[in-house]
């Protein structure tokens, strides 16, 4: 068998531990301690992986860890490479730290969007 990542939350609402496979959404398995979560889910994933050969899926591949060097290279129009230049020297800060906070800024907005327009009302239905 393939190896496959498990997650681990502890639930309040069950008094125990869950266990899931992200590869498998639906694939969550019970456990009083984190190690039987862990026995539960592989016991439950190797039932998945059947199921999808029997019904002639394609099994997810294992997701791996990926590094990131944290360097890319981009390039700008000359008008808004100065642009971003002379505000980035307006608040005091390189054009690398003025951009990072950019995008962080804005990538806080796309995490954020899926939520606007939720209702309390929404959620209880």
């Amino acid at each position: 068998m393939k190896k496959y990542s498990i997650n681990i939350i502890y639930s309040e609402e069950d008094e125990g531990y869950i266990a899931t496979v992200p590869e498998f959404p639906g694939l969550s398995a019970y456990g009083e301690t984190p190690e039987e979560a862990i026995e539960e889910a592989q016991m439950a994933l190797k039932g998945f992986i059947e199921v999808f050969k029997e019904d002639g899926c394609k099994i997810p591949a294992p997701q791996t860890f990926e590094s990131y060097s944290g360097q890319t290279r981009l390039r700008l129009p000359k008008n808004l490479h100065a642009k971003l230049s002379k505000q980035a020297e307006r608040e005091g800060v390189s054009l690398n730290t003025y951009m990072v906070q950019l995008l962080s800024e804005n990538h806080i907005k796309y995490q954020i969007q899926p939520f606007q327009g939720i209702t309390k009302e929404k959620i209880t239905k």
